[in-house]
């Protein structure tokens, strides 16, 4: 196997990039960073150590998981969002902090969050342009 085959790009981890056909959200594209970017496993092991060890040592509670990851998404990945419009199809709905913490801390919005963690984890493959990993070889 080749090296350049398992090597990603670390700068668009850190930095992120635009996600498009994402599942189940036609018209959407997402800038995110990769998951387990370097603000993200700092802020993950901050909020696991903030459960109570007695709660935690068989395993985090499923309501605590969507927690974090929520917050994970919402702090580390998750930088703008294009293509979400009012019900009526056509008025545009900016990405805000507060927008966010609407969809990506509320459960009833789990396919939105389904697919910020889809983008996160689409960058975190990211790779450097084939040219570009060629001509370093």
């Amino acid at each position: 196997m080749k090296l350049s085959a398992i090597k990603v790009d670390s700068a668009v981890i850190e930095q992120g990039d635009w996600v498009e056909n994402i599942p189940d959200l036609p018209g959407v594209r997402i800038k995110a960073r990769g998951t387990n970017n370097s603000d993200y496993r700092l802020l993950e092991g901050k909020l696991v150590r903030e459960i109570p060890r007695v709660q935690r040592v068989e395993g985090v509670a499923p309501a605590d998981q969507d927690r974090i990851a929520g917050r994970l998404l919402l702090e580390t990945v998750v930088l703008d969002v294009e293509g979400l419009t009012e019900d009526d199809g056509v008025t545009p709905i900016p990405y805000t902090r507060a927008l966010g913490e609407k969809l990506l801390l509320d459960p009833d919005f789990r396919v939105f969050q389904a697919g910020c963690a889809y983008a996160g984890s689409v960058v975190a493959q990211r790779q450097k342009a084939i040219s570009e990993t060629e001509t370093k070889n």
